[in-house]
């Protein structure tokens, strides 16, 4: 799907069909508050619809404080063969982007009310009661402001399409697990950290090498017209 943004009503209700309110109702749920948008800035902002209308669009802004600099991020298992991170702490350093020791701007998320004119869809899409259900609604917002909200699209996936779909999801999720536990199987052999230390570092540099001959086939084959 690619980058998106995210809405989220807070307070505004939502008109639906009857079909689709039934549904919710017999599976005890609700109207999603979450939507999905590639008509913005699909830059993965947050934005929140207000009950009076008002849209608001998540910033993050320093705190003052200063807290440790982690690279690549502080969940990052760095599984990489050791000629590899070797090749990268020389590469990181050049950028001065491997210091641990250094410091940065905390930042905090606040909503800022959004300026933004504009005709934009938002789609749902969410398995309820086992069954998918899409609504699309189209926003009409002038100077930050909603001015309507009508669904123009819906479905909800029937019986048969999501017992179908469920049995595809298992035997997928089958191959999945069978896989995974080749995988396993075969980084718990012996000889997997020997063949991990030669062959990764082979095909990582052999791909490196291709990559720069492309770029000087490149650079040389241009032709560079001055007016």
């Amino acid at each position: 799907m690619g980058l998106f943004d995210t809405v989220i009503i807070e307070g505004l209700k939502l008109k639906a069909p009857r079909e689709v309110t039934s549904f919710l109702k017999s599976n005890n749920s609700e109207l999603p508050k979450e939507f999905q948008t590639k008509d913005l800035d699909s830059a993965m902002s947050v934005y929140t619809i207000k009950e009076n209308g008002n849209i608001y669009i998540e910033e993050r802004i320093p705190t003052g404080k200063k807290i440790p600099f982690n690279y690549p991020s502080w969940s990052w298992n760095d599984n990489r063969p050791y000629l590899e991170r070797l090749y990268f702490k020389f590469k990181n350093k050049q950028y001065n982007i491997s210091d641990e020791s250094r410091l940065i701007d905390e930042t905090k998320t606040v909503k800022v009310k959004s300026n933004i004119t504009n005709t934009f869809f938002m789609l749902s899409y969410d398995e309820i009661g086992g069954r998918h259900i899409s609504l699309d609604y189209e926003v009409k917002a002038v100077n930050g402001k909603v001015k309507s909200i009508k669904l123009k699209e819906w479905s909800i996936e029937s019986e048969e399409e999501a017992n179908q779909r469920h049995k595809s999801d298992q035997e997928f999720k089958l191959k999945r697990d069978e896989s995974f536990a080749k995988r396993r199987e075969f980084q718990s052999r012996w000889y997997y950290p020997i063949l991990r230390e030669i062959y990764n570092p082979i095909v990582f540099f052999l791909k490196l090498f291709v990559q720069y001959i492309c770029n000087k086939i490149t650079s040389s084959s241009y032709r560079w017209t001055g007016v």
